[in-house]
């Protein structure tokens, strides 16, 4: 494999590794428009690497488990932090962690064996979280400019989340039994 093949899965990694000082500006109370402009791009790459690996036909095993990993693990630190900084509320990085956590515990089998593939509606409750985990790192005058449309995206989002999660859910069970 040509070393270009692997450029989806170093986006993935990028946004991975880039959630550390990502984290570190939030918990330092360092929100506003550049810290938002991080997590923006932190968010593109998940659509960068995606696209690139479909539309090249890059994909590969180790991106198909890191990718989900990376996007999880950013939603769930990037949103702590900032609930933790009160720019979401804590009630969305807690559902989105819970459900994460049900999910992985109830599907990895299948997952692990290619047999669950991301659903439309797993992909509109990404793109939700990402621009609500970018409105709120802009911080709080940026976010009062927008009165509640922040937290209710948030909420769309970790409502979106349980939908998806137990939709993954649901396309598991048939098959954990198969492979016991």
């Amino acid at each position: 494999m040509r070393i270009t093949h692997q450029l989806p899965n170093l986006f993935t990694t990028v946004r991975l590794v880039a959630t550390v000082p990502l984290v570190r500006r939030i918990r330092t109370g360092r929100t506003g428009v550049g810290t938002a402009v991080g997590v923006a791009a932190w968010a593109a790459t998940d659509w960068v690497d995606g696209r690139l690996a479909r539309r090249m036909q890059w994909e590969s095993v180790i991106g198909r488990a890191l990718d989900p990993i990376a996007d999880r693990a950013g939603i769930a630190v990037i949103g702590w932090s900032l609930a933790t900084a009160g720019e979401l509320p804590r009630r969305v990085p807690s559902t989105v962690l819970t459900v994460d956590i049900a999910t992985s515990l109830l599907t990895t089998q299948a997952a692990s064996r290619g047999l669950l593939r991301v659903s439309y509606l797993g992909k509109v409750r990404s793109t939700i979280l990402f621009v609500a985990l970018v409105v709120a790192a802009a911080g709080p005058k940026k976010r009062r400019r927008l009165g509640r449309i922040p937290h209710a995206l948030a909420d769309l989002g970790a409502v979106l989340h349980v939908l998806a999660g137990v939709g993954y859910i649901r396309a598991a069970r048939p098959l954990r039994g198969t492979y016991a």
